[in-house]
């Protein structure tokens, strides 16, 4: 027993010795200079601080360096998402204005083609059609409201689409020439050679009772002849795009319309009272 405490003892006065040698080593050191007069404890603090110093250094320089890049890559996001904002602006009011100039040179086309007919006329647009566009019919924005009636020429800019057929207040129905149950009186403006345009429920016409002995070719025009009653002479139909011999006496002739039927998006409705100032038509002959 007096052993372990005496062992003890020696201990605790060994670790009191140590604790004394280095407080006066310490006190020493805070008086002693080196040869640059730097204290010596100084030196020692420094030393033994220049690790911790060195790494907390390191992560504050780590840490400011993440947060700028936090900050740089949340301002680079926004800005990226505000730009992609401003391009899907820019793509939408560039497409607008394509389809604007677009239009704007249809209206012109229109308004050119209106100038040089003899007949007043009525702007429509195209607000409908039917599922099929091959059941050929199509609906205006133009009704009995506006003087529109049934029977009336529908025409575009480069040539006659139909005619009117129901008629209401506010719009109309538009029996287009590819109707199979429309037909118009028409002849060669080269030759003059009269005949019948009936449609097809396609978007070629046939030209009927033309004689097997008229010269009718491929590429010759057709214009309206005014003998059906509804369509004024002159205006354009189509080109001849097939003619050959039949077996009846009349020729078996394919017409391509002029007016574009599936894409018209506006279109001159034709009243039968000539313009003020207009040269009067040339009367009607006939037995």
């Amino acid at each position: 027993m007096s052993i372990e405490f005496a062992s003890k003892s020696e201990g605790r006065t060994l670790y009191v010795v140590i604790a004394l040698l280095l407080l006066h080593l310490t006190l020493i050191s805070m008086q002693v200079e080196d040869p640059s007069g730097t204290l010596l404890f100084k030196r020692w603090v420094l030393v033994a601080g220049t690790p911790i110093l060195n790494s907390t250094s390191n992560v504050s320089r780590d840490v400011g360096s993440w947060w700028k890049g936090y900050l740089w890559l949340h301002g680079a996001r926004a800005e990226n998402t505000r730009l992609k904002e401003d391009v899907r602006q820019l793509a939408l009011a560039n497409s607008n204005l394509m389809q604007a100039q677009e239009e704007n040179s249809r209206l012109r086309r229109l308004l050119d083609f209106s100038v040089a007919l003899p007949y007043q006329t009525l702007g429509a647009r195209v607000i409908g059609r039917t599922p099929n566009f091959l059941s050929n019919t199509l609906f205006l924005d133009r009704g009995s409201a506006d003087g529109v009636q049934a029977d009336l020429p529908v025409v575009s800019d480069t040539g006659v689409v139909g005619r009117t057929m129901l008629v209401t207040r506010n719009n109309c129905q538009v029996q287009l020439l590819t109707n199979a149950d429309a037909s118009i009186g028409v002849m060669v403006e080269r030759t003059r050679a009269p005949g019948v345009v009936r449609g097809t429920e396609n978007l070629l016409l046939d030209m009927n009772y033309v004689s097997n002995t008229e010269e009718v070719n491929v590429g010759d025009t057709l214009i309206t002849s005014g003998l059906d009653g509804i369509y004024p002479k002159g205006l354009p139909i189509g080109k001849i795009v097939d003619s050959q011999k039949g077996k009846t006496g009349f020729r078996a002739i394919r017409v391509e319309p002029s007016a574009d039927v599936v894409r018209t998006e506006e279109v001159l409705i034709l009243f039968g009272v000539p313009k003020l100032g207009a040269p009067p038509a040339a009367p009607r002959t006939g037995k």
